[in-house]
């Protein structure tokens, strides 16, 4: 026995279940092949999300630069500090999720 992914919501069960203790799918109806493409749907749609959220890093980022470059800085003082923190924010949390990325394709791959 043991443990593999399932193909519906990507979480650890044995591999003699007939269903999944997390989303209780009824597994043995599954052939392998509608396994396998459920498997790559679910990898996909992480993907997809990973994408958006380094998209929304991205901005947070270039929104944290701009303002910083590009605001009133004798209006408002506390702009300064809140554009570095933004951008610094963006800039790390676009790097992480990069980085995993970049390990979940290393994964997929062996």
């Amino acid at each position: 026995m043991a443990l593999v992914e399932c193909p519906i919501c990507s979480k650890r069960i044995s591999s003699r279940a007939t269903e999944c203790s997390h989303c209780g799918h009824d597994l043995s109806q599954l052939s392998e092949g509608q396994k396998e493409a459920r498997r790559a749907i679910t990898s996909i749609k992480k993907q997809q999300r990973l994408m958006t959220q380094s998209f929304i890093a991205m901005l947070v980022f270039c929104t944290g630069v701009l303002s910083f470059f590009l605001g009133d800085h004798e209006a408002k003082p506390w702009l300064p500090l809140a554009s570095q923190l933004l951008g610094v924010t963006g800039l790390v949390w676009y790097l992480a999720l990069r980085c995993f990325m970049v390990v979940q394709k290393v994964k997929k791959q062996r």
